[in-house]
């Protein structure tokens, strides 16, 4: 039932997932501009035809053929980082690595420098756990706060790609015209927001979640040491069993039954994708238990389904592997340590801290 919502995007739309959620996110400048939110406002709560358009004009950026381009570079990365990781008797699994990964992997989808790196990780986070809700005067003062630094950001971004075109995003945005009509400036930072956010939450908490799995299942730990080509479909096993997305929202555009239910137009249907991920019809008896061979276990729907099926999901696999493959390689004995943090969300499952520890401090492999 969870696929077939999220594959009906006649029925089930998502271009009013907006005013669904249970505080309005609508906000002003100093001026009285409304500011761009691009989690509403962007292609990912977009129905057809827009969604189409814009969809499209992203999506070569995100092919099979360019993330394969990407992933000596991002392997390259993480060599790096994880030789500087290795200088340190212990560190933060999260903090240190998983998010510092998407990071540099988005800034260089922009054409942007290290010097950006902390600005988008902290925008990366509001807009990510923006999806939770704004609880308090506080998270909305912050989240205006970084619509207004992130709109200007991206103006002056395009400003500079307009004159001075280069190989990134921003530059072929600039220049495109997908079906013929030109990106406005408020649909470019829009698409720029989402990928920054919707690239950077996701891929951080599978990233920490996949090396939590690993560290804290002896077993599947030797199954990868001894196989390394084990990894994707552990990776694939990880979305399904500890799915960094616990459930997408959408809104029927017409009165719909589904399973013996009526529900009216125009209602919010939460599509619980962390507890389809673990249907016993679809995944087995053994739905419940984690099983890094399981040969069905792409059928997850943590990304979603239908046309609004993740566009970054394949880089988001890309990274989490490569990451894995990289640290298992250069530190095969690396142990959980105390004070490991859950994430207080509802929406995003991940580690606010992932604490690890190496057996000998410095012992890195080459």
């Amino acid at each position: 039932m969870a696929s077939a919502i999220l594959s009906d995007s006649k029925r089930f739309g998502s271009f009013a997932v907006a005013k669904h959620k249970p505080i309005d996110t609508t906000v002003h400048d100093d001026e009285g501009r409304r500011l761009i939110v691009p989690m509403d406002d962007s292609f990912l709560s977009m129905d057809p035809p827009d969604h189409t358009r814009l969809r499209r004009m992203v999506a070569p950026w995100f092919s099979p053929r360019a993330i394969r381009q990407r992933t000596e570079t991002i392997e390259a990365m993480l060599e790096e980082l994880l030789d500087d990781l290795g200088r340190r008797g212990s560190w933060d699994a999260v903090n240190d690595l998983s998010v510092r990964v998407p990071i540099r992997v988005i800034a260089a989808f922009f054409g942007i420098g290290e010097d950006n790196y902390e600005d988008f990780r902290r925008w990366g986070g509001i807009i990510g756990t923006s999806v939770d809700g704004i609880r308090t005067m506080s998270d909305l003062r912050d989240f205006r706060q970084m619509l207004i630094e992130m709109r200007d950001f991206f103006n002056d971004l395009i400003d500079k790609r307009t004159t001075d075109p280069g190989d990134d995003l921003v530059s072929f945005m600039v220049q495109a015209a997908p079906e013929g009509e030109p990106l406005t400036g408020d649909e470019m930072i829009a698409t720029c927001g989402v990928l920054l956010g919707a690239g950077f939450e996701t891929t951080v908490n599978l990233i920490g979640n996949c090396v939590l799995t690993v560290l804290g299942n002896e077993g599947v730990r030797q199954r990868l040491l001894a196989d390394p080509e084990l990894i994707s479909g552990a990776v694939e096993e990880v979305l399904r069993w500890d799915a960094p997305v616990q459930y997408l929202l959408r809104v029927t555009t017409e009165p719909v039954t589904m399973g013996g239910v009526e529900i009216p137009a125009d209602a919010p249907v939460f599509v619980v994708v962390a507890g389809a991920n673990r249907d016993p019809r679809v995944f087995g008896d053994d739905a419940a238990e984690l099983d890094i061979t399981r040969p069905n276990s792409r059928k997850h729907l943590t990304f979603g389904d239908g046309i609004h099926l993740c566009v970054g999901a394949g880089l988001a696999r890309i990274e989490a592997a490569a990451t894995l493959r990289v640290l298992l390689r250069k530190f095969p004995d690396l142990q959980l340590a105390e004070g490991a943090q859950r994430r207080p969300t509802r929406v995003v499952r991940g580690m606010t801290t992932l604490p690890v520890r190496q057996p000998v401090a410095g012992a890195a492999m080459a």
